[in-house]
This record gives C-alpha cells, structure tokens and sequence, in this order.
C-alpha cells in the first residue's frame, strides 16, 4: 500500500509528460456538476463519465495537481484490490505492473488506466457468470474509455474451452491473417471504430513505424502464455481463476498479434486484459520450485527493469530531458 501510495504522489506531481497538457486543459475547462451539458461535446472529454469525475474533483479542489493525485490515487486503490484479490505473491503483481503498464498508462493515459482497473477488477464476475453484473461493470468502465467494449466479447469466448494445441494453432493463424489482411484491417477499423475513436491508429505514423511481427512484445507475451498453459496441471488446482486469466491473457494476445501492423492499435487494444499478466507471474513462480523459482525471479526481474527503463527513456526524450 505505500508504494501504490508514492506511485500516487508521483503521478500527481509529475511534470511535461505527454499528455499532461491535455488534461490539464481539460480539467480547466471543465465545468461544475451542475453546468455540465451531456448532449454536448467538451474539450478533452469523449466519455461523460471521466467528465464528471473531473467535474467533482474540480468542485472540492479546483486544482490540476490535486485533479492528478485524485485520479493517479483512484486507479491505485482499484489496482491495490485487483492485486489483493487476485494475486499469489501482490510485490510481484505490482513490480510487472511497474514494469508493463505504469509509465505508459498512469503517466499519460488516465482515462484508460481507470477502465481498465475496473474492468480488471471484475473479471471475477466472467468465473462467477454473472452476466448483468459483469455488463454493468463493462457500461460503468465504458464511461470512463471506450475501450472497454473490448472486455464483452470475453464472457462469451470464456464458455469455449481450449487447449495447448487449439492456442497454438490460433496463434499461428493470427500471425498468417495478421499479413494476409494486413491492407483490409485499415478499411475495417476505418468503417467500424467510430465510437472507440481509433481510425487514427490506422493512418501515418502509426503504420510507418509499426514493428509488424518483429515485435518483441508479442513474443514475450507467447512465452509467458505458453509457460503458464504447459504448467495447467500445477497451476489449475491451485488457482480457481487460473483458466479465465489464461483466456483474458490468449486474447489480448491475438489482438496483439492479428494488429502488429498497426502499433498504437494494437498497444492500445491488447493492453486491456494484458494486465492480467500481473497475477499470471506470481501464480507461475508458485507453481517452481526453489531453485527454478529464484532463477524465474531474476529473469523476470532483469525483463522488467529494462521494460521500465525503456519506457521512461522514451517518454524522457518526449519531454526533452534526455
């Protein structure tokens, strides 16, 4: 709980990070509960919901660092319950989430870090088939970012039971079609992705710099789906949720996959359930032994630092500090 809290403080003070200015802006210009318009369009705002949340920070505190440290302190506690609930060993949750999500999410992306948390947060309502529950959930998240659309078609693909072979197969399949329809996903995500607002993620930079199959991510992401399948005799019985994290995570590494032509679509897409990966670790570290656990840990330890420090880098040369 400190360092969720120290990661709140640094969050909320932090100073030139990309979009920061946005938010800023948007959080000037927003208005009170009582004055908002919702059949309008406001600076900064696509969802009502994360306007209103603006609106009732700016109303106790009309303050941006104060707006940064209320909303940076929102998605920790939801972040700190996530862990708390569902992961074997929460410091090791927590350093993958420092790692994989923090600086490019909770720095720059507040809107999604929110959606996402929340949508985490309930996946246990998919095990527990509570479907009205889990929609409710989904339309709650989707008022913060639309995004979370993404997290409905999982309820229904978690009734599908797969195995090892039907994983690989799908992988292989989503890198085949991920090249043969490479020029039509442009076409479709152009048509279909009006209210997710991500049509720009099909055009200029976003292709031309796009790493296509030579992602390193979506290996990494193979690597840890695969382990975490093979060891399914070990971790199974130990973790009740064991089959709906492997199902979150072997999505959200199709999407990665089958839109590796397109970076910040496929980035901004597959990162949703992505975070599960930060109850996947602990729960494959619990399934070794000692030694091959001690190992796990520095490999993985070794990964993420350099996750960090790449992330930071990058937005550091963004800011014009490096």
């Amino acid at each position: 709980m400190m360092v969720l809290c120290i990661f709140t403080i640094l969050i909320g003070t932090r100073n030139g990070w990309s979009d920061q200015g946005v938010y800023e802006i948007a959080f000037n210009e927003a208005p009170l509960p009582w004055e908002i318009n919702w059949f309008g369009e406001i600076y900064g705002y696509a969802e009502h919901g994360y306007l209103l949340l603006a609106s009732i920070v700016k109303l106790i505190y009309n303050n941006a660092t104060f707006y940064f440290l209320a909303m940076g302190g929102l998605s920790m506690l939801l972040l700190y319950k996530g862990l708390k609930m569902y992961c074997a060993i929460p410091l090791l949750g927590l350093c993958d989430y420092a790692g994989r999500f923090l600086l490019n999410r909770d720095f720059q992306q507040m809107r999604s870090s929110l959606a996402i948390l929340l949508l985490v947060l309930a996946i246990k309502l998919i095990h527990d088939r509570k479907l009205v529950a889990y929609m409710l959930v989904v339309l709650l998240a989707y008022q913060f970012h639309h995004l979370s659309l993404l997290g409905i078609p999982l309820y229904f693909l978690y009734k599908v039971r797969i195995g090892p072979i039907s994983i690989i197969f799908s992988l292989v399949m989503a890198m085949l079609l991920s090249q043969l329809l490479a020029g039509s996903i442009s076409g479709v995500v152009d048509g279909y992705s009006q209210d997710l607002n991500y049509d720009t993620y099909v055009q200029g930079e976003y292709v031309e710099e796009a790493l296509g199959l030579r992602n390193p991510m979506i290996y990494f992401q193979i690597v840890i789906l695969m382990v975490y399948t093979f060891m399914e005799p070990v971790l199974a019985s130990k973790d009740k949720f064991y089959y709906l994290f492997r199902w979150a995570y072997f999505y959200s590494t199709l999407i990665l996959i089958f839109f590796c032509n397109y970076t910040a679509l496929s980035g901004r897409t597959s990162t949703v359930f992505a975070t599960c990966e930060m109850f996947m670790l602990p729960s494959i570290a619990m399934g070794l032994g000692k030694k091959k656990r001690f190992v796990f840990y520095v490999v993985v330890g070794i990964i993420l630092v350099y996750f960090f420090w790449s992330k930071y880098r990058s937005a550091m040369m963004l800011v014009g500090e490096v």
